[in-house]
């Protein structure tokens, strides 16, 4: 199942992935990776047993971009 998880969770009994319900975007194109550069990516392996979900609203993830992109003016 492709799905976005955290990088440092990969191999933990924390594995974290990304709920997608609140977006109908394509994956890769999600807020998600620009809000957070460098912690989340795609994955297409099998879940393991234990998953931990993470929720962003997408207007959260464009306000935390948008202040990002302000604060290195």
């Amino acid at each position: 199942m492709k799905h976005i998880r955290q990088i440092n969770s990969v191999n933990t009994n924390t594995y974290t992935i990304v709920l997608l319900d609140n977006y109908n975007g394509i994956i890769e194109n999600h807020p998600i990776f620009n809000a957070f550069p460098n912690t989340f990516e795609i994955s297409e392996n099998e879940l393991p047993d234990f998953v931990q979900y993470v929720s962003f609203e997408i207007e959260e993830l464009k306000t935390i971009i948008t202040n990002k992109n302000n604060e290195s003016i």
